[in-house]
């Protein structure tokens, strides 16, 4: 008797639904048809649970949702750079979180506002993924991996070709064009070696799943020329049962910010090098600055002792600048729907060179609590069409401080806009909801997973 007719026999002594162990060491479930319903999925990424990041959020979401579903799901992982207060978990090793299997590597930490150190922390956590994956030679039906840091696919891809696993890239953006187009690298051999490393672990891959049309027709054009059809979009998503619209009279954290009688325009999440926040807070000193706006930066990142630099230079040549520009630190997630739901306009930014590196991924909770937008965008990005496409908020170029502060005054003139709002919370209901988007994703991995 095959290994195939002995497995059947065993199944039935099981009944309906019966677990096994394949030849590769794999614990799948199975029907009395022999058809498997479980399968091991394996994702690598820097940020997981409990980093307030939001990639780690993200991909927090999606590993539960699929280990609910009766997947087997371990994420290799590093250490979170903004770990949510009060969580405890273990700093290294492995441990189990709401039936996700967490394997913490060690890494450099260094602030990521130092760049030499930032980019030894993406160095350190590429070299001890590569060793962790070949020392426990972790097997698994698919790996994904995602591009925290962006050296990770050809890793992944490599290893899951040893074991005889589908891969997938799951790009939640494009490297090395971000750095190029924000000047952080000079096109020539560094980058074209680093492209053609990951272009071969693209190529390899069963799935590549981006965020937008506007990172597909970039993969899919010179010079990567991937194959578009095996490019699917899955855009990231916010969940509309946590993030909700509220009122700003019934909102504690917008009184205890003492906002009550400002138009907060804010930017919530990373403050990053690609968003040009720079020339956002020059918008502030502009004469067409709205005077009783106030932009409130909530979050961290790589950029935010500069802006603060900034600020203060602001601050000592023009005393208004004070209440102009606020800064404050990443909110709890369970607080989020009051922290978006503070603001009466939100700023999405992204660097005038990057259309089709990324999709800020800030857009889908702006939508969810019901708040217009201000897309600092190229038109031709998927940013720029979902605002002007579905009429909820307003479009400006990047780079230009005056149109900037227009924009600012045009939606301080038509506020309080109920049918903008109205307009955000049903787009994020429809389309960018997280079961939306979670169970495209389900779609996807249970197609390759399925068992001759």
């Amino acid at each position: 008797m095959g290994w195939a007719s002995r497995r059947r026999s065993i199944a039935v002594l099981f009944g309906a639904k019966y677990f096994f162990v394949d030849r590769r060491g794999r614990r799948t479930v199975a029907s009395q048809h022999g058809k498997n319903t479980l399968s091991k999925l394996v994702f690598v990424n820097r940020c997981y649970w409990p980093d307030r990041e939001a990639t780690g959020q993200l991909l927090t979401d999606l590993c539960e949702h699929l280990a609910g579903q009766g997947h087997e799901v371990h994420v290799v992982c590093g250490q979170p750079n903004s770990p949510q207060p009060g969580v405890e978990f273990q700093l290294r090793g492995m441990e189990t979180h709401r039936g996700v299997i967490i394997h913490r590597l060690a890494h450099a930490r260094f602030p990521k506002r130092v760049p030499a150190g930032r980019l030894l922390n993406l160095v350190t956590f590429t070299w001890a993924t590569k060793k962790y994956l070949r020392r426990e030679n972790l097997d698994a039906d698919v790996f994904i991996s995602e591009t925290d840091p962006f050296l990770l696919p050809p890793v992944v891809a490599n290893h899951a070709s040893s074991v005889d696993a589908r891969f997938v890239a799951y790009l939640q953006d494009i490297y090395p064009d971000v750095a190029e187009a924000i000047g952080k690298a000079r096109p020539g051999l560094v980058t074209r070696r680093i492209r053609e490393k990951l272009r071969a672990a693209y190529q390899s891959a069963s799935k590549i799943v981006v965020l937008g049309s506007c990172m597909k027709d970039r993969l899919a054009a010179p010079p990567w020329a991937l194959d578009a059809e095996k490019i699917e979009i899955i855009p990231n998503w916010a969940d509309c049962d946590v993030i909700r619209p509220i009122e700003h009279d019934d909102n504690p954290l917008r009184k205890s910010w003492n906002l009550d009688d400002r138009f907060v325009v804010m930017h919530s999440g990373n403050m990053g090098l690609t968003q040009r926040l720079d020339v956002l807070i020059s918008a502030t000193e502009h004469p067409d600055w709205p005077g009783n706006a106030t932009l409130l930066l909530v979050g961290d990142g790589a950029a935010r002792e500069s802006l603060l630099s900034q600020v203060n230079s602001q601050t000592a040549t023009d005393t208004r600048s004070g209440s102009r520009v606020r800064f404050l630190p990443y909110q709890p997630r369970e607080r989020l729907a009051e922290s978006l739901s503070a603001a009466d306009l939100h700023v999405v930014s992204m660097h005038e060179s990057i259309t089709g590196c990324l999709c800020p991924s800030k857009l889908y909770g702006i939508l969810a609590a019901g708040r217009p937008l201000l897309a600092i965008a190229p038109e031709t990005t998927d940013l720029a069409r979902s605002v002007r496409g579905h009429d909820v908020g307003w479009v400006t170029p990047p780079g230009d401080p005056a149109e900037i502060a227009r924009a600012v005054a045009i939606a301080a003139g038509s506020h309080p806009n109920a049918s903008i709002n109205a307009a955000a919370r049903r787009l994020a209901e429809t389309r960018y909801d997280q079961p939306v988007a979670l169970n495209r994703w389900s779609t996807v991995l249970d197609s390759m997973t399925q068992r001759r």
